[in-house]
């Protein structure tokens, strides 16, 4: 489950996007803009050693290639499910939702069955049954559209009102029309949006305003199991509500917390990081990463969070809250003791999340292999090893400079991140014959200047073996997560309520 049940969490705030992140105070906590570049420890460096593009709505994210991608709500603007091979099922699945509405009656339109009327469609082939939402609805609406797309099943959900019912068939027909399968690691080039086993291309000539869409995806690391990722997109408001923020919520639940007791236990969590956050195009957002204190039966956990408010009606800029909590067990956070050390866990949080970034399409896409020369991306933005490359510019490692290795490298866009090649030390033969040793590590890139910039003198060519690692790509099982409803942005899309 993407929202995890933290039944023995204290230290609990919900954030606006419906997902729970731990939090309290420590006065002493960092507040930094930018990002440090954590050092990979040798097993987080075998975990990263190859990494996957999983992409998510308008965007996508590289996490290691074991982890397994959990999906939850997606609403683009409506629910929309496809299931491989699920043809049967999809059919049942009508036949089931048929049965329930001639089953019941609707009290206030003179008792007649809550089905209306049932729909034949041609392309793709299915039906489109609509029905009152329940045995007491006035105006309330139930429209799902099932259809099959070679053998694949595909479902469609709206809930409009009745005077909405005729836009939303259309928008069923509509979606149903240009839905197709995807795998896991299918990127897509087209402006559109990706869901679990699909991809839904915008309709041609509709302006992308507003278009109410809502992604949550979750991320476990095979590693460690204990360990769950989760990212959460929704329309931001076009008016910022301080009420909403993470870091107006933060403080008020510290202020109510120090007037109902100074010496409370969720204030005494130990902050690692606690301030502004920027990552690519969003602007800059509010991050907190912490540990809250062993307690009797309750172990002490990571319990990292950052909300980035966006911009209202720009789909390419919404708000999203990422979160990541370690010592889970059955979906309970402090049920385990973390796998992680703190350097550990904020060097994964730190990687993953400093490679969230927009899907490159159209003119978009040509823009991220280099042939615009506006800087895209804004000084120290994050890049890890095998990643492409955002941006041309100067790009550099903390690994290098503490292990004695190159530290910058000019590095042109869309070209593959390389490895930082370190120096070790030479044994006693070695220097006899004159010989330097020297290694490769996956490792984090930030960007510290741009293509007009002078490169400096520590700059060496790239080799192939540095230059030219790719990271291979597999699917990976998925499981399925649970989603809650939540409050932030539109209450619903255009045509679905609630």
């Amino acid at each position: 489950m993407m929202h995890l049940i933290l039944k023995r969490n204290l230290f609990h705030l919900l954030f606006v996007a419906g997902i729970v992140i731990s939090a309290s105070f420590d006065s002493n906590a960092e507040e930094r803009k930018d990002t440090k570049v954590a050092t990979l420890t040798l097993r987080l460096q075998s975990m990263f050693e190859k990494t996957k593009t999983v992409c998510f709505g308008r965007f996508m994210v590289d996490v290691p290639e074991s982890a397994t991608t959990a999906w939850g709500r997606s609403s683009i603007p409506l629910t929309l499910l496809v299931y491989p091979k699920g043809i049967d099922e999809v059919q049942a699945e009508a036949r089931q939702f048929i049965k329930e509405l001639k089953s019941e009656q609707a009290v206030y339109h003179d008792n007649a069955q809550l089905l209306i009327s049932i729909e034949e469609v041609n392309k793709p082939e299915g039906q489109i049954v609509t029905g009152y939402e329940d045995s007491t609805a006035i105006s309330g609406l139930r429209i799902t559209g099932y259809f099959s797309l070679h053998d694949a099943g595909i479902v469609i959900k709206a809930r409009p009102l009745s005077e909405d019912k005729t836009r939303a068939v259309a928008t069923i027909k509509s979606m149903a029309s240009r839905v197709r399968q995807r795998n896991e690691t299918d990127v897509p080039t087209e402006p559109g949006n990706c869901i679990e086993f699909g991809f839904l291309p915008d309709e041609s000539g509709t302006p992308m305003e507003n278009p109410g869409e809502l992604m949550e995806i979750g991320f476990r690391l095979k590693e460690f199991p204990d360990t769950h990722l989760s990212i959460a997109i929704r329309p931001a408001h076009r008016k910022l509500d301080e009420s909403n923020t993470l870091e107006w919520q933060l403080s008020r639940l510290e202020r109510d917390l120090k007037a109902e007791n100074p010496s409370h236990i969720r204030l005494k969590t130990k902050y690692f990081r606690r301030g502004k956050r920027t990552i690519q195009n969003w602007g800059e957002g509010f991050e907190v990463l912490g540990r809250s204190p062993e307690q009797p039966e309750i172990h002490s956990i990571h319990d990292f969070g950052m909300d980035f408010q966006g911009v209202g009606g720009d789909p390419l800029k919404p708000f999203i809250n990422v979160q990541m909590q370690t010592g889970i067990a059955e979906n309970e956070a402090g049920s385990a003791k973390p796998l992680l050390s703190d350097a550990e866990a904020i060097a994964v949080w730190d990687k993953i999340t400093s490679t969230i970034r927009v899907r490159p399409t159209g003119v978009a896409a040509t823009k991220a292999v280099g042939t615009d020369h506006q800087p895209l991306f804004p000084l120290g933005e994050l890049a890890s090893t095998g990643r492409t490359c955002p941006q041309t510019g100067m790009w550099e490692s903390s690994e290098a400079s503490s292990m004695g290795g190159i530290q910058r490298q000019y590095i042109k866009a869309g070209n593959v991140m390389p490895r930082v090649l370190i120096r070790g030390e030479p044994s006693l033969w070695q220097k006899m014959r004159g010989q330097a040793p020297s290694h490769q590590l996956a490792t984090i890139w930030k960007l510290v200047g741009y293509d007009d910039e002078t490169s400096p003198p520590n700059i060496a060519a790239q080799t192939p073996s540095t230059a030219q690692v790719r990271s291979d790509s597999s699917a990976t099982n998925k499981d399925k997560i649970d989603s809650r409803d939540d409050s932030h942005g539109p209450a619903s899309p255009p045509d679905e309520k609630g």
